[in-house]
This record gives structure tokens, C-alpha cells and sequence, in this order.
């Protein structure tokens, strides 16, 4: 193990006994997780959800790698605009000790740009306008449950779920059946896995609490959790949680056919009533990391990857709450690996706005899903500040948040509102701005900037 995985790691069991240590020595908890909740009537059928519409304008950045890769046979304007509409019901039906929830979601899209080719999405679902250009929709189904609790402390689930493991906010890398959180809008829904769960949950009067034992199994078939394993495969993994002196803790593993076999711990705290702190680290063993060569080539690099984070909250008495979290991606490349990657793009372009030959832009391409995703790089700092009411003005909320790439010290940096016209009707504007030279991470996104605009109206 290289010596910056083990840092992380001792780093993330010091600071959980450092919080465990704090909080044995208060006179009062930092706060009961064992709360009585109080009896109210049962609802057997609730339904749910909202409805939301989103208005983009994007500037372009055309000296990107993403630009140059997607659009180097057609020249697009500068200035572009996209929308959606999407509609998010959510139902929830109980009788005794049975349960169903179920969250379905329906998008349509338009896009000034050409759209890119997708893969089919996870069954159920339906996708629509599939050889359009510019339009685009789906039908699909993101949570669908069934759920058997004959006790308040055993629960058995089965359907699609969205398993929600890791304390971290924008990143969790102890998430090992789920799909990963858009660093972007880490609160954003996401689509779950099909699954079976089994939550069983024991009550103590000592030091420990509460233990909990959550195994998991996960199919993988065609259109079915498919990019959780490279073949169809069934996998198995579980997580022990414990509650020691108002500290949560968790062991987790995952593992299968076609699967890299994962272990990962994570923990959170109260250190004082508005001060906390949270951390995860994970090991995923056998990784296979696709590489990209100078000449063009690729080949696959064997590690076990260690990924770990460590975070801390902090809410003033004013109502403003600093979020700052860093993030090493075991599984990321390095700052030299990335300006690599963009030079020979650059390199590459510039050969066929000369030549005509797209050979080498090609080439390029064949990895772009792994270099031009989100958080491709080894280590992140994200910080975010929310303030509540400003000025005094209700029910409006203001947010910024950077994010940075410690490698090439390039970033994005976001502000955004949130502002309730009504009970049930919200507008959200945002802006995105990633800066950066041409051979960082931020400065070959597609965009040079992107003003949002979404209309969101609960049900």
C-alpha cells in the first residue's frame, strides 16, 4: 500500500476515536439517536412529488478536449441553449407489516447542441426519440420497493434502491451499490440498483448503543445494475453499523464475479452542538485502471485502489453552514496523466484541422469516458458555504461552493439560490464556472460557463 492510502487511512481512524473520545467525556450527549418518536396515525396510501423544469444557457469553451473530441467535424456556435422537463412522482402504500414505494420519472429534453450517443437505460424503463438529434426523453423507474418489517428492528426489502452508504457529502467511496453522486448537486435523486436488503437492528444500554447487521445481494444481468460488474454476476456485501457514545460508525464489503472485491469504513460525529466531523475510507482490490499512452495506446493498469475522505460541518448562530471536504480518488489519474491526455487532444485537433486525418482523435476518444467524467483526478477539495435567509429575506437561501483539483489547482466554482415563491413552488438559478489552463482537469470542460434555471413545483 503506497504511503498516501495509509495516511488516509490512520487519518480517518484517529480522527473517529479522537470524536469517540470527546464525546465519552461530555456530560451531555451531543444528541440521542434513540429519540422516542411520537405515535401518530399511520397513512396507508401517500403520493407525492414534484415537477420540474430546467433552463440552461451555455457558453462553450471550443480550445477544450471535450469540444475538440465531440464536435471537430462541425463547428458549433458559442452560445447554446438546452431544456427539460421532468416529472418525479412518488407513491408510498402500507398495509400491516408490508410496504410498497416506488418513484418513477419521466424526462423530456431539447438541446440546441447534437446530442451524443447513450446506452440504453437499467429495465424498467423506455427511452423515446432515440434517433433524434436534438430531442431526447425516457420513462424509467429510479426507487421501486417491496418491504417486510414484522418488527420495528428487522426489515426485509426488495426491488430498486438507492443504498445510501458513506457519510461524505459529495463523494462517497465506501458506495459500493450505488451510483455516484453528481458533484455538481450531490442532493440531486438518484436512480437505485435492484437489490435485496435485510436491515436487523439491536439496542444496547452500554457505550455501544445500537448495532445494526445490513447484508445485500445484487443481481447484474443485461439492462439490469449493468457497471457494476463486466458480466452477468450476482454480488454479495453487507454493512455493520455501530453506534458508540453518539458516534456512528460503519464496516462495509462488497463482493462477486466480474467484481472488485471492496472493503471500507466509515464514521461521523457532533465534536459540539454545531461542529462535526465525518470521514470514509475504502479499498477497491484488482482495480483496473485504463491508461493512456503518449502515442496513442492505451493499456490497463492493475491496483489495489484506496480512496478516502475526511470532512467537517460547521453551522454558525447566524444560520450559515461551512461544508469543507477533501477527497483522494484511488481510482483517479494523476495531474501529469490528465495534461497528458489533453496535450495529445490538443495535438491531435490541431493535426486535423491541417490534414483532414481524424485517426488520432480517434484514438483519444476510445478512453473518454474515463478522462472526461467527473472527478477523474486523484484529489479534490470541496467547500461549500449556505447561508439561510440573508438580509433577512424569507425563505430565500444563497449557496456557493468551489471545487478544486489539488493536482493541476485548476476549478469550478458555483454560486446558486434557492427562493420558495410559494409553499409548493421554487425557482433555483445557477451558475457554473470552471477555470483553468488548457492542460487541467476544469479547463478542458465543455462548457466556459453555464447560467441554470430551474422551476420546480411540489405536489
Amino acid at each position: 500500500m503506497k504511503a498516501g492510502a495509509w495516511r488516509g487511512a490512520l487519518l480517518c481512524v484517529a480522527l473517529a476515536l479522537v470524536a469517540a473520545t470527546s464525546a465519552l467525556a461530555q456530560d451531555e450527549p451531543l444528541y440521542d439517536a434513540n429519540f422516542d418518536v411520537p405515535a401518530v396515525e399511520e397513512k396507508h396510501f401517500e403520493f407525492w412529488g414534484q415537477a420540474e423544469l430546467r433552463m440552461y444557457e451555455r457558453v462553450l469553451n471550443r480550445n477544450s478536449a471535450a469540444y475538440e473530441q465531440r464536435f471537430f467535424k462541425s463547428r458549433q456556435d458559442e452560445l447554446q441553449t438546452d431544456l427539460l422537463l421532468q416529472l418525479k412522482p412518488e407513491l408510498s402504500v402500507k398495509y400491516e407489516t408490508f410496504g410498497i414505494y416506488a418513484r418513477p420519472r419521466a424526462d423530456v429534453a431539447w438541446s440546441q447542441l447534437p446530442l451524443s450517443s447513450v446506452s440504453e437505460p437499467d429495465e424498467p424503463s423506455e427511452r423515446f426519440f432515440k434517433d433524434d438529434k436534438h430531442w431526447a426523453g425516457q420513462v424509467l423507474l429510479e426507487e421501486g420497493v417491496a418491504s417486510w418489517r414484522p418488527d420495528p428492528q428487522f426489515t426485509l426489502e426488495a426491488g430498486k434502491k438507492v443504498l445510501k452508504w458513506g457519510k461524505g457529502y459529495a463523494w462517497n467511496p465506501v458506495s459500493f451499490a450505488s451510483r455516484p453522486k453528481d458533484v455538481d448537486d450531490p442532493d440531486q435523486s438518484r436512480e437505485g440498483y435492484v437489490m435485496g436488503v435485510v436491515d436487523a437492528i439491536f439496542s444496547f444500554d452500554g457505550p455501544l448503543k445500537t448495532f445494526a447487521f445490513t447484508p445485500v445481494v445484487v443481481p447484474v444481468w443485461e439492462r439490469v445494475n449493468t457497471g457494476l460488474a463486466t458480466k452477468e454476476s450476482v454480488l454479495y456485501g453487507g454493512k455493520l453499523y455501530f453506534l458508540i457514545s453518539d458516534v456512528d460508525m460503519d464496516v462495509m464489503a462488497m463482493t462477486g464475479d466480474y467484481y472488485d472485491t471492496s472493503f471500507g469504513v466509515d464514521f461521523a460525529a457532533n465534536i459540539t452542538e454545531n461542529f462535526a466531523i465525518h470521514g470514509e475510507t475504502a479499498v477497491r482490490l484488482g482495480h483496473e485502471q485504463t491508461v493512456f499512452n503518449d502515442d496513442g495506446t492505451s493499456s490497463i493498469h492493475n491496483h489495489d485502489a484506496w480512496s478516502f475522505l475526511l470532512g467537517a460541518r460547521y453551522l454558525t448562530e447566524s444560520e450559515t453552514t461551512y461544508l469543507l471536504e477533501y477527497y483522494h480518488n484511488g481510482e483517479g489519474y494523476t495531474s501529469e496523466q490528465l495534461k497528458s491526455y489533453y496535450d495529445y487532444v490538443h495535438a491531435a485537433y490541431d493535426t486535423y484541422q491541417s490534414t483532414g486525418i481524424a485517426t488520432d482523435l480517434n484514438k483519444s476518444k476510445q478512453v473518454s469516458s474515463d478522462y472526461n467524467k467527473s472527478s477523474a483526478g486523484k484529489d479534490y477539495l470541496y467547500f461549500r458555504v449556505s447561508q439561510k435567509e440573508p438580509f433577512d429575506i424569507l425563505y430565500l437561501t444563497t449557496t456557493a461552493t468551489v471545487i478544486m483539483n489539488l493536482g493541476d489547482r485548476s476549478l469550478s466554482l458555483n454560486p446558486e439560490a434557492s427562493y420558495l415563491l410559494t409553499s409548493n413552488l421554487e425557482l433555483r438559478p445557477r451558475l457554473t464556472l470552471p477555470i483553468g489552463d488548457s492542460d487541467t482537469e476544469f479547463g478542458n470542460k465543455l462548457n466556459a460557463a453555464k447560467g441554470e434555471l430551474r422551476c420546480v413545483y411540489y405536489f
